[in-house]
Formats: structure tokens, sequence, C-alpha cells
């Protein structure tokens, strides 16, 4: 009997240590199927994860920005209360652009650009071209000016942009710049709305005409307006002209008119490479030159005084010229036409005709545009003070200067025409014009349009081979 317990107790013991064996083997093994991390490397990971997050996150935030982040900007649909006024401008070459605006806040502005295809639903990127202004007192309401440019911009590019601070920012609007070798412009005369005669419709008319003409021309790079904004150059009568898709969604250009003098044109355009010649008193400061591209623009502030200073228009263009040597086309801007086909301007043309077609000779001018008349006018190509009569309508290396006078873009006033014998082409259609310029390395193409019907009206081309 005690031997049988012996033995039981030797199975039982014999037992309890296999099991613990097991236990205690069990306890050191790992299966082999599974995966210790390295500590430092799942550190790193947790950081880069951590940071997609956050790109994430600026990518289709809502949310303004955290205090103290920069660049990083909410896009909205619509303008601020903040923010008005908005005009984008030419810069002083194809590099650069530039923006005015009116504000509510008298704190720094900042203009903003960005390519379009880098912007999101909901958010300016941090890589952002940026601009800043200084605000000065506007004396119109209560508003402050704000001026800003940028540079760096690529060719052939479609960008986004939006003006503002903290208090407010404007909605993005975009633009295009030009391809190498080519650039396209819109081209209006006098829109001078204020006159007294049809107020609300000519800028119900105004409004469509510019709406109608960025639908048709979208990718367009430039807006070019040959002067009288407004009738009475008070900021009062400038709204219904510039919040149009036209002032804000190209890089433009306004000629001095003879209805545009005072600050109100210098707070709202671009006047870039301003020249001291030119200048006719301390609010509308000289002449300025800008370039794109092959080609070079010039401005001059002529009017039409017995104490019009025209040999500093020929220094300015001198050195503008000498500034621009490679370029391929010498684009003049004035207001006042030395071939007006309207009778009660064409005495002071008369006067004033000999000494322009020297100067313009001497440079070498491929064309000159002008405004005014509110009537259309395309001269042929002149040289020696003689026209060279020729009906076609495209031109091979001319020896001469063409010169093109500009319509109402509006609609509300036009003048009736006696054309010279220096005219190729004369209209008064009384109805409302819109025109485009075509650039290329070699070529110069003219289409002039009846804005409420878009049928063309005139058409011109000059090569140069």
């Amino acid at each position: 009997m005690k031997k049988s317990r012996r033995k039981q107790m030797s199975v039982f013991v014999c037992l309890l240590l296999a099991l613990m064996m097991m236990l205690v083997s069990c306890k050191k093994k790992e299966p082999e199927d599974v995966f210790v991390p390295d500590e430092s490397q799942t550190a790193q990971e947790e950081t880069a994860f951590e940071q997609e997050l956050q790109d994430v996150d600026i990518q289709i935030s809502d949310t303004q920005p955290e205090e103290g982040q920069t660049g990083v900007v909410p896009v909205s649909g619509t303008d601020s209360e903040n923010v008005g006024f908005i005009v984008l401008g030419v810069g002083s070459d194809e590099n650069q652009v530039t923006v005015s605006w009116y504000s509510k806040s008298q704190n720094p502005g900042k203009f903003l650009v960005a390519k379009t295809d880098e912007i999101s639903q909901s958010v300016f990127p941090a890589s952002a071209l940026s601009g800043e202004s200084t605000p000065s007192s506007a004396g119109y309401e209560n508003y402050f000016v704000n001026q800003a440019a940028v540079s760096g911009l690529e060719p052939g590019t479609t960008y986004s942009y939006m003006v503002g601070n903290e208090e407010g920012w404007s909605a993005v609007r975009t633009f295009h710049t030009a391809s190498p070798g080519s650039l396209d412009i819109i081209v209006t005369g006098d829109i001078q709305l204020g006159t007294g005669d049809y107020d609300a419709q000519n800028t119900e008319d105004w409004k469509r005409i510019a709406s109608d003409t960025a639908s048709r021309f979208p990718e367009y790079q430039m807006f070019l307006n040959m002067g009288d904004i407004a009738s009475i150059p008070e900021d009062g009568f400038y709204p219904p002209v510039i919040d149009t898709p036209l002032f804000k969604n190209y890089p433009t250009c306004v000629v001095l008119g003879n209805h545009d003098h005072g600050t109100v044109y210098q707070q709202h355009f671009s006047r870039p490479n301003q020249s001291d010649f030119g200048a006719r008193n301390d609010v509308q400061n000289g002449n300025f030159w800008y370039r794109n591209g092959d080609v070079l623009f010039m401005e001059l502030n002529y009017m039409i005084t017995d104490v019009d200073i025209s040999l500093e228009h020929r220094y300015f263009i001198k050195g503008a010229i000498e500034a621009n040597p490679d370029c391929k086309w010498k684009i003049v801007l004035m207001h006042y036409s030395p071939f007006s086909s309207v009778a009660k301007y064409q005495d002071y043309s008369n006067e004033n005709r000999s000494y322009w077609l020297q100067v313009f000779d001497e440079f070498g001018i491929d064309v000159v545009l002008n405004g005014h008349d509110h009537a259309y006018t395309r001269s042929y190509i002149v040289k020696d003070g003689q026209p060279r009569v020729s009906d076609a309508s495209s031109v091979t290396n001319p020896d001469g200067t063409l010169y093109v006078t500009f319509s109402s873009a509006s609609g509300s006033q036009y003048h009736d025409v006696s054309p010279t014998g220096f005219a190729a082409k004369c209209l008064q259609t009384y109805t409302p014009h819109v025109s485009t310029i075509n650039f290329t390395d070699h070529t110069f193409k003219l289409t002039v349009y009846e804005a409420d019907t878009w049928n063309v009206l005139d058409e011109f081309e000059i090569v140069k081979e």
C-alpha cells in the first residue's frame, strides 16, 4: 500500500514539473510571425504621418488660420465688406502684376497670387506670391487706398489672386499670363459713364458688354482702355465702370484721358516705369511704359492745350526704347489722335500732327492707339507725313506707322465723323465697340467688333518677316 502511494506521488510530481517547464517555455518564446517594431523607426513614421495630416488640413480646412500662421488664407466666393474698388493692373513687364483696392481697414493689406491649380476649394496655399500695401486715405467715404505688386509670374499660366487682410478678404479671381511669342489684348475706347445722357441705361449696357466680352475672351492676358473712364473723375462715378470682370480679371492699363485728371485716376490705375517726362501737375504724373514679351507699350500724357510739353514726350520715347532695345513691336498709347475724324477735333490734330509724325518716324513706331473721338478710325500706313494708300487688309514689312482710334465702349456718347484722306476706314455705327489685338512674333492683328451683335466691323494685320 505504501509502495503504491509513493508511486502515485512520483507520477504527480513529474507531471507538475513537466507542466511548469511548458509554462516557462511558452512565456519566453515569441511566435515567429509577430513583428516587434524598432522604437526609433516608429517615432519617425509617426512624425511623417502627423506632417501629412497637417498638409491635408492646409488644403481642405474651412477654418481661419491660427494666430501667427502665415501664407494660408481661406478662400471666399464673395468680397468682404472691408474690400472694394479692385483693379488688377499691368506690371513693369510680363513677370509682374499689380493691384489697387479700397479698404475700410487702415492696417496693411496683402496681395496674394498663386497658380490656380495649386489652390484648393477652401484656402490659398502657403506657396502664394505675396505683395504688401501701406494704406493711405482715399478721401472718399472713409476708405483707404491700397496698392501692391508681385513679381515672379511664369508664362502661359493661369493664376488666382485675392486682396485684403485678417479683417476681410476679397473673392478669388483669376487671370492669365501670355505664352512666349504671343499676347492677346482686349481694347476699348472711352467708356465715360456719367455724361448725363441716359446714365442708367448706359451703365446697364456697359456692365452687360464688359461681362459678355470677358466670357468671349476668357484667356486673354490684358485689358487696355484708351482713357476717359468716367465723365467726372470722382469716386462716385467709378464703381459702375470698374466693378466689372474686365478690370478685375485682366491686367489693366488705362491711358490718361482729358476726363481722368485728379488723384482718383492715380489711386486706381497702375503706371509702371513712370517718368518725370510728361508730368502735367502734382497729381497727373509723367508718362509710363511697360513691356510684355516682345511688345513695348509707351503711354503719353498728351493733352491738346497750348502749354503741352511735346518735347518731353520725345525724350520719354527715346529713353523707353533705349531701355528695351530688343523689342519687336513698339506701340504708343495716347488719348488724342493725330488723325481725328471728328470735325471739332481736327484743328488740334492738324496743329500737332507734323510734330508727332516726325517723332514716330524717327523712332520707328509700329502702331499708335488713340481714343477721345467716340468714333472709329484706322489710318493708312503713314510715313513722311503721307499715307501709303492701300485697301489691303494685311501689309507686310510696312515702312511707316498705323494709327487707330477706338470708338465708345458703352454708348454713352457718339460724335459724327468727317473722314480725312488719311483714313483707310472710318465708322460711326452709333453702337458700342469692343476690339481685340493679337500679337505673335511676326504679326499684329486688329479686330473691331460691334458689341451688341459681335459682328466684325474691321480687321487689319501687319506682318513682319
